[in-house]
């Protein structure tokens, strides 16, 4: 990218808040356990991966009035993510996001307040159109109100507007507007709940994603967990596992680490 030209990421910022057990999980019990937080939400995350290969962004989101509201907006600044268009909620927490880990660092389960994502409306993008008009790409969260997505897609569908459906309930949610998008990235669960067909095999799973191309989406990246990922536009198809990561922390973010390096491509 050019110096002067820009990528807007519309959506979350959130503080994460991380609980990994010392012992096997167990129902109803009290864990000892190493508890840690960092900075989080889908959008930010990209943004601040893209900041780190030297790509201006800017967040549209917003934070509570709060202790974590603060940090996300300090934390950003220190990470090269341009804040100047976040907005502060008086009266509001911040978004907030919850998560245990199994024994091999992986997801157990977790909770997601996003309730301050409703402030991310149209009239909050209306206020700021000439930052999104000359935006060279805008990547948006599936979790913002119906209405502002429709509004995205409406005004800036001829603008490469990158979408990852984060969950199979946001990917029903979108599934409508995907024709409109240049790049989409589900994983397997996800591209089973637009389709709503189970996929057994690659050659269904071509399948699939030759549907979305047909009708109008640019590329489709579908994630694939220790396959790898496939890689579809309108001329070809890539298929490729992954090299494997050695003393990996947990694998929170790493879909938004390979968003983001899909993104800089």
């Amino acid at each position: 990218m050019k110096n002067k030209e820009y990528i807007v990421g519309i959506g979350a910022a959130n503080i994460d808040i991380y609980g990994k057990s010392h012992i096997d999980l167990k129902e109803a019990y009290d864990h000892p356990a190493k508890i840690y937080t960092s900075l989080g939400g889908v959008t930010r995350n990209i943004l601040n991966n893209l900041s780190y290969l030297n790509i201006n962004t800017k967040l549209f989101s917003a934070v509570g009035d709060d202790f974590f509201g603060r940090s996300i907006i300090e934390g950003c600044k220190d990470n090269g993510i341009d804040v100047d268009n976040v907005i502060e909620v008086n009266n509001c927490g911040s978004g907030i996001f919850i998560q245990i880990l199994n024994n091999e660092n992986d997801m157990h389960l977790a909770l997601c307040d996003m309730s301050i994502i409703k402030y991310i409306n149209v009239n909050y993008l209306k206020e700021r159109k000439k930052v999104l008009d000359n935006a060279k790409v805008i990547i948006f969260d599936p979790s913002l109100n119906i209405e502002t997505i429709k509004y995205l897609i409406n005004n800036y569908k001829d603008k490469a507007l990158f979408l990852d459906p984060i969950s199979e309930e946001y990917a029903k949610k979108i599934k409508k507007y995907i024709p409109y998008l240049h790049t989409f990235k589900p994983n397997l669960k996800e591209l089973e709940a637009i389709t709503n067909k189970k996929i057994n095999n690659e050659e269904e799973l071509i399948e699939a994603c030759k549907k979305l191309i047909k009708k109008g989406l640019k590329n489709i990246y579908v994630s694939l967990g220790k396959e790898g990922c496939l890689y579809m536009n309108d001329k070809e198809i890539i298929k490729r596992k992954f090299k494997t990561v050695k003393n990996d922390k947990n694998y929170s973010g790493a879909g938004d680490s390979f968003f983001a390096g899909i993104i800089y491509a």
